[in-house]
């Protein structure tokens, strides 16, 4: 009688189960999408298939978007905490989670085991990447389409931009930092120093891999396979162009933007790494018998990691995506550690904000370099020094700089340095310095000399300083001008937003950091309520083209040696430097402060250091694209002009009480900086007078005032005639 009663019990909680269970399921479910952080716009929910409760034990069985987390052995320990805690009500329970058929447990990689440790490299002899061989590509490219019997991008034109440009951006800085380290880059694409024009008639670094593959004499086994197909070509002759190269590849990044949008201009799509866990034939095993989804999901946690922790400390709610199991060619068909890497979404104007800005580029492509790096050699690897800054050159050839400290990397410390000569126009010499910061250098009379330094340590070089310069005439009597490049500034452009319009302000560029090749050309469409309909018609967000296939020159970091040949040949001697002087000595005849695009105001030291020097005699020629970011007092005090009204000008046109006409540039060119916001000035007090005039709006564009102070309210490096210009306004300050 007692068996069967229990059998009745049993049966009962049998039948009562699957109700019970299946309320259970969805609540669970909705837990478990909750704790992912993934928004349910582009990634799946987490469904639970099948949940097992035995006393203490639970076996809970999911689909695949757990597969998608990335897992550390404390946040396994936490959901397996939560769980317990939703199902039984404490924390003690023996939970085992599976996402498909795999267990959570087994997805934790070396990226995420070493946070709480010391990684791979325990020795203390982690270096660098030297001779290792890593491939890289940015993605798409203009392809030829047959169908329409036109050549295309693969992308939308979007935000003044497209992706198959754009993600150059970012890979021809990953590469420098690569190579900086010892690395040998290989890419599929033809990095921008290739100038040559391609079979679309566009620059060669503008088209798809195919091309560039097949002007490079390879076979066309690898780029020819899909009957005429260029597109699909494209794509996947880079991953088998991977498997041909005969040196053995470390690993291969396809690096690219992602077309996702979120709707909402303050939230961030972010950062999607894709790996692939078996290649086409359904082998699970690289090309060295490593298992294909554990190294490969290891890169893809090394790179997003360094990404979303660096990211974030200039953007501080960058959103961190999957780490992405698919199957794409590029992540499936290299026999070698592989991952597709969505930087961020280029449809989404959240992110764009960020990536037209090239502080971010830089701040992501670093990121990029230390994921590889740290992939290559554990975590303690050493990164490579920041730039060096306030460099500066004095009389007596003695050159000083300062190292750059890296607040989110101890390792990056110089450990020493390298210094860069050249005599004229000749060749560059270099000297390694230990840690000193500071070198006496020859100083010979009538030869011009330029300089640049990088840092350095165990784990590479430093990108370069700015280029600063000096010149000693032969004449004794000649003047000493101290030129000052305090043009340090670079940005993305401005955006606007109401509930109506929103994108890039009409007019606004980025100030690049040296070149850039992303801008194609302005915004359009600013309607926010215009949808997206395919690549030709991509609604709001939708940009020109006119610019697509040319450079654009940005803060190229060598003023002073572009003003010190137009000072040379006047046989006149300056030093220069990059830093505002604590102290400007009052020898120097005139002092040239090149301000270029800056948007931000001078410093405080060298506000005051101008201000005792202009009482003391001195002469000073200024030349601004933001004067009323100056502060407008001291301003009326030392330079005796004052900022009157912005966009001053529409046609650029400069004339001179001399009748000097000069044109400034006033959009994104291939031959020099340009200006987008020229401004009015007016006079301060007597003796001040308009020095050069708008033609179009005759509104003052420069300020003089006596022969002492010499005001243009627009970089001078920005009209197309600078030499003459500049020889111009000195001739005009050493006037009597």
């Amino acid at each position: 009688m007692m068996n069967f009663r229990k059998i009745g019990l049993i049966l009962l909680c049998i039948l009562a189960l699957p109700v019970q269970a299946q309320l259970t399921l969805q609540q669970l479910g909705d837990s478990l999408t909750d704790y992912t952080g993934f928004s349910s716009v582009w990634s799946s929910k987490v469904r639970v298939k099948q949940m097992r409760v035995n006393r203490n034990n639970i076996t809970l069985k999911t689909n695949r978007t757990l597969h998608d987390v990335r897992w550390s052995p404390a946040s396994i320990a936490d959901i397996k905490r939560k769980v317990s805690r939703w199902i039984l009500g404490h924390e003690k329970g023996n939970v085992t989670i599976y996402t498909g058929r795999v267990d959570i447990e087994t997805l934790v990689t070396d990226c995420a085991k070493s946070q709480s440790g010391t990684g791979k490299c325990s020795t203390g002899k982690c270096r660098d990447l030297a001779d290792r061989n890593i491939v890289l590509w940015p993605s798409h490219g203009l392809y030829y389409n047959k169908t329409r019997d036109e050549w295309i991008w693969q992308r939308a034109t979007l935000w003044t931009t497209v992706e198959d440009l754009f993600s150059h951006e970012y890979v021809r800085l990953v590469r420098r930092m690569l190579e900086n380290a010892g690395a040998n880059v290989y890419m599929p694409r033809a990095g921008l120093e290739n100038q040559e024009i391609g079979v679309s008639g566009m620059p060669q670094w503008t088209e798809g891999a195919r091309y560039w593959l097949a002007s490079q004499g390879v076979t066309d086994s690898i780029w020819d396979l899909y009957d005429g197909d260029e597109y699909k070509d494209d794509m996947k002759c880079r991953a088998m162009w991977v498997n041909s190269i005969d040196e053995p590849i470390d690993l291969c990044i396809a690096l690219h933007t992602d077309g996702q949008d979120s709707g909402n201009d303050s939230t961030t799509i972010g950062t999607l790494v894709i790996y692939t866990a078996k290649d086409d034939e359904g082998k699970t095993t690289l090309r060295d018998g490593r298992d294909r989804e554990t190294t490969n999901r290891n890169l893809a946690d090394w790179v997003q990691t360094q990404l979303t922790q660096d990211l974030r400390h200039l953007a501080p709610n960058w959103t961190r995506r999957q780490l992405l199991e698919a199957n794409y060619c590029e992540s499936r068909v290299p026999v070698v550690p592989s991952i597709i890497l969505e930087v961020l979404s280029h449809k989404n104007m959240a992110d764009m904000k960020y990536g037209l800005d090239p502080n971010f580029r830089f701040a992501a492509s670093r990121a990029v370099y230390k994921g590889i790096l740290r992939f290559i050699n554990g975590k303690n690897a050493v990164v490579q020094p920041l730039p060096v800054k306030e460099i500066a050159i004095d009389a007596n050839g003695l050159l000083t700089w300062r190292a750059q400290a890296d607040s989110i990397e101890p390792s990056a410390k110089p450990t020493y340095y390298l210094v860069y000569v050249q005599e004229n126009d000749g060749e560059w010499d270099v000297q390694q310095v230990d840690k000193r910061t500071e070198i006496k250098l020859p100083f010979k009379r009538g030869v011009r000399y330029n300089y640049y330094v990088i840092a350095g340590n165990d784990g590479g070089l430093s990108l370069p300083s700015p280029t600063i310069s000096a010149y000693m005439s032969e004449r004794d009597d000649a003047p000493m001008a101290l030129v000052i490049d305090g043009f340090n500034d670079t940005y993305g452009p401005e955006w606007f937003s109401d509930s109506t319009y929103a994108g890039i302000v009409p007019g606004s560029y980025a100030c690049e950091d040296y070149i850039s090749c992303a801008y194609i050309g302005q915004q359009w469409d600013y309607n926010r309520s215009h949808p997206w309909k395919d690549d030709d018609n991509c609604g709001w967000g939708a940009c020109d083209r006119d610019h697509a296939g040319q450079i654009t020159i940005g803060n190229t970091h060598d003023w002073s040696a572009q003003h010190g040949h137009v000072l040379r040949r006047m046989r006149i001697s300056y030093t220069s430097a990059t830093a505002g002087m604590s102290a400007i000595d009052s020898t120097y005849t005139f002092v040239d402060v090149i301000c270029g695009r800056n948007r931000q105001p001078l410093s405080e030291t060298l506000k005051t250091s101008l201000a005792d020097y202009i009482s003391n005699g001195g002469k000073v020629l200024l030349s601004t694209d933001h004067f009323s970011a100056i502060d407008q007092d001291w301003a009326k005090t030392n330079l005796h002009a004052t900022f009157h009204a912005p966009h001053a000008t529409r046609n650029g046109r400069i004339s001179t009480p001399r009748r000097r006409l000069f044109q400034l540039q006033l959009e994104p060119n291939e031959e020099q900086i340009f200006t987008c916001t020229p401004e009015a000035l007016k006079p301060f007090g007597d003796d001040a007078k308009r020095m050069a005039e708008y033609q179009d709006m005759r509104c003052p564009a420069a300020i003089g005032w006596k022969t002492s102070t010499l005001v243009y309210a627009f970089p001078l490096e920005a009209i197309q005639d600078f030499d003459k210009i500049y020889k111009h306004s000195i001739e005009w300050l050493l006037e009597k």
